[in-house]
């Protein structure tokens, strides 16, 4: 089997973003933007575009809505991303950053399509990776949450096909799809990187962070990666915890920030880091995304 890439990102909910700048945002009133950008976004698109401009060889699958599939490719391949997809009914979703100059503050606007995605478009999906994957991959970076439609057996079914390759499997998604994830010792993302919110709403039992994830990376068998926006990263690596500090800067743009360390510890594992010395790389690429104003990006402006 021939390896071509390093790294394979996947995702069910892709989306454009469009990022509005103004030089003041005042709500009930009409608002002019100073500028916009467009790119092409979510979170499997983000990871890869941040791989791929930290030097690795990254490849991403997701799904398009044939509505603005053309406009969302063209994205893709304006940021000179290795990508294929799968074709859906409806549109890839919209999703809008409004950033205030003023303020410094910046709030996103998701807006899911109604569409749902067929049993048919879930059959092509799978047939889809399940090719992807004969590729040969060293790491599967499966991140976000699905559309609407796709049903509960997909996301541990890719679990399952990765850990059989065998792939180094990094997992960020939460709830019933992450807790379904959890196949057997071995049958399991090895790594798990979700926020502190994302954590208790899928182990909603535990009342205290860092005594929870040392007990669930134990009980599973792999590591938990929690962000906390400014305050430290927490880990626990079969149930042995570690921090790794934040670095305090006055963002740009936060959208991404987390697609961006997801990408970072990736690369950081795949080049032989300890866990914690790739977490503080990924730490390090999240703190470079919030300093661009496009999400899932590290390197100077386009």
């Amino acid at each position: 089997m021939e390896k071509t890439s390093d790294c394979l990102a996947v995702g069910l909910s892709p989306a454009i973003q469009r990022t509005l700048i103004f030089n003041e945002f005042r709500e009930g009133e009409v608002n002019r933007s100073e500028r916009y950008y467009t790119d092409a976004s979510g979170k499997c698109i983000n990871v890869c575009r941040v791989l791929t401009q930290g030097g690795m060889d990254a490849f991403c699958l997701t799904i398009a809505g044939r509505e603005n599939r053309e406009e969302f490719e063209s994205l893709c391949r304006g940021d000179s991303l290795e990508f294929s997809t799968v074709e859906t009914s409806g549109r890839v979703r919209i999703c809008t950053t409004i950033v205030d100059l003023k303020t410094q503050n910046c709030t996103e606007l998701v807006v899911n399509e109604p569409e749902a995605v067929n049993s048919r478009e879930e059959q092509a999906f799978s047939r889809a990776f399940e090719e992807r994957l004969k590729k040969g991959y060293r790491a599967v970076i499966i991140s976000g949450s699905k559309f609407e439609g796709f049903s509960h057996k997909i996301i541990p079914y890719m679990v399952k096909k990765a850990k059989e390759q065998p792939c180094l499997v990094l997992a960020d998604y939460r709830g019933e799809d992450l807790k379904n994830s959890f196949i057997s010792d071995t049958i399991r993302p090895d790594i798990i990187k979700i926020n502190k919110e994302e954590f208790f709403q899928t182990f909603p039992a535990y009342e205290d962070l860092e005594s929870g994830i040392i007990e669930v990376s134990s009980q599973f068998n792999c590591a938990f990666i929690i962000s906390r926006g400014s305050e430290s990263t927490i880990g626990a690596d079969k149930g042995k915890i570690f921090h790794v500090d934040s670095k305090i800067i006055q963002a740009v743009n936060p959208i991404g920030c987390g697609d961006a360390m997801t990408a970072g510890i990736t690369q950081g594992l795949l080049e032989g880091l300890p866990l914690k010395e790739a977490v503080e790389k990924g730490r390090d690429y999240a703190t470079r995304n919030a300093l661009s104003i496009h999400p899932g990006w590290i390197r100077a402006e386009k």
